[in-house]
């Protein structure tokens, strides 16, 4: 269907199978003119299944794939709790999702056709497509559509910038804040403020406590969130089109006027803390930040997003609010709007409700990189855990290089179930339960990662094939097929 036939971006295949009569399905992303191709593709395919079956090896692979996908969500205790959890609220079986892959493990080949027979035919089929308006209909009665207008930028009278991108298509409006800080911003002893602070944002202000903010917003069917990440942290609301002055309100109440209480602090000090213990559960994490600390040695992208449990502990309500007033200033933040408004309304109200803010100056434009590497380091950490994981990261590129770009296809590349390293190292040798790549970007050069996760007695096999395909795609580059499939991919 992709790579032969080049009908679809992507395709996959799942199955519902509750206590009632479920639903086996195929679904895809693709170009609407191959539409019709795809799915007559799709129904051929499965009239062959139901005629000849599947392959011993097909079968094979489709049960390890059942097995490992089993195994890696039970790698951490969420997975645990909620696989016991779900086994007894559905079936009253403790030990179901065991039952269900010995079950799985003795299929045969006989199973499968008749299975196909029995369920995949015309009387039980139902085809749905989601298509672009007019993409189906004769061109004369095509409609033109309504698209979104250009980004338009403005700079309130005390510098702070505005990006409004006027969408009329639907009556919805994403309205947020974005400010510099995150990890470049702090310390070892300050590590995890960024996120804390954040949240706390939300927690009250001089006009209104949490409850209100949380009662205002809901009340007309919107939301507000704050995130923090690597460079900067954000305040996001969505709303619908007549209230976007409410939005534009709460927005710069919490912006200017949060007072950060103490008692929502301390306990949103207990969830970041469990969020840092929880991580020690998630190998790619551990993984990760292993990783990161090995390349970014006494530098800031070597701390972890949510901090230390000691440096989150140290954190006071004092420490809050002077990060606040040091980072939360116009010149250093840009204010955003997406949907159904109109740009010159929307500055005015953002004039009269934050024009009254602090200019201050713009943070982290000294930002250092990390100092250059003198040698490859090998780095090894055991756990009591069923999986293995290996990590390769190197060195990346910052979001104002050029070179982010082709280290966003070669990410693109090397993730998705087509990529080299996928057929390859999973398919082929049957070596990894899941192989990938990932990138940081940041003010300055962050990391670019190659990972997977394996059985930990086949560690070194895989590691050997794993660096093999990496010395390939850096000495040779990506294929011509790959670069077109991960440019589509991307672009959508």
């Amino acid at each position: 269907m992709r790579e032969e036939a080049g009908l679809a971006y992507r395709i996959s295949a799942f199955s519902y199978t509750p206590g009632d009569p479920g639903l086996f399905g195929i679904d895809a992303t693709l170009d609407p003119k191959k539409r019709e191709a795809a799915e007559q593709l799709v129904l051929r395919m499965l009239d062959e299944v139901k005629q000849s079956g599947v392959t011993a090896e097909e079968l094979i692979k489709a049960k390890k794939m059942s097995l490992s996908h089993q195994l890696v969500a039970l790698t951490t205790m969420r997975g645990q709790a909620s696989d016991i959890g779900s086994n007894w609220l559905l079936t009253r079986n403790l030990n179901f999702s065991r039952d269900y892959l010995d079950a799985v493990q003795r299929v045969t080949l006989d199973d499968i056709k008749r299975v196909a027979a029995h369920y995949l035919t015309n009387e039980n089929l139902t085809v749905v497509s989601l298509n672009p308006k007019g993409s189906v209909l004769p061109k004369a009665e095509a409609a033109k559509p309504i698209s979104a207008g250009q980004v338009q930028k403005f700079q309130l009278s005390n510098g702070l910038r505005l990006l409004v991108r006027e969408d009329a298509r639907l009556p919805l409006v994403a309205i947020g804040a974005i400010f510099r800080s995150g990890l470049l911003a702090e310390t070892p002893q300050t590590n995890g403020i960024t996120r804390l602070m954040a949240k706390a944002l939300l927690k009250g202000t001089t006009t209104r406590t949490a409850e209100q903010i949380a009662n205002e917003i809901e009340a007309v069917g919107g939301s507000i969130s704050s995130e923090a990440s690597n460079n900067t942290f954000n305040v996001a609301l969505e709303v619908t089109k007549p209230d976007v002055k409410l939005a534009v309100e709460l927005l710069s109440d919490v912006l200017l006027n949060a007072t950060m209480p103490e008692k929502p602090i301390a306990r949103e000090k207990e969830i970041q803390i469990a969020a840092i213990k929880q991580e020690e559960e998630q190998l790619t994490t551990v993984a990760r930040n292993i990783l990161r600390q090995a390349l970014f040695t006494q530098h800031p992208y070597g701390l972890r997003a949510n901090g230390s449990v000691d440096s989150v502990q140290r954190l006071t309500q004092k420490d809050l609010l002077e990060f606040r007033d040091r980072y939360v200033v116009a010149k250093n933040g840009v204010l955003f709007v997406f949907g159904d408004v109109k740009a010159a309304e929307v500055k005015q109200l953002f004039e009269q409700a934050l024009g009254g803010m602090r200019p201050g100056a713009l943070a982290l434009t000294d930002a250092h990189p990390a100092a250059p590497l003198s040698k490859t380091e090998s780095v090894e950490s055991r756990k009591d855990k069923a999986q293995g994981v290996i990590m390769v990261g190197y060195r990346g590129a910052d979001i104002f290089s050029p070179d982010r770009y082709a280290l966003q296809l070669i990410d693109e590349a090397s993730s998705d179930l087509g990529s080299r390293f996928f057929i390859r190292i999973r398919e082929q040798m049957g070596l990894a339960y899941y192989v990938g790549a990932s990138q940081m970007e940041g003010l300055v050069p962050g990391l670019f990662a190659f990972y997977l996760g394996t059985d930990p007695q086949k560690i070194e096999p895989v590691k050997t094939a794993l660096l093999d395909e990496i010395r390939k795609l850096a000495s040779d580059g990506l294929t011509n097929e790959e670069l077109a499939r991960a440019k589509k991919k991307l672009i959508g």
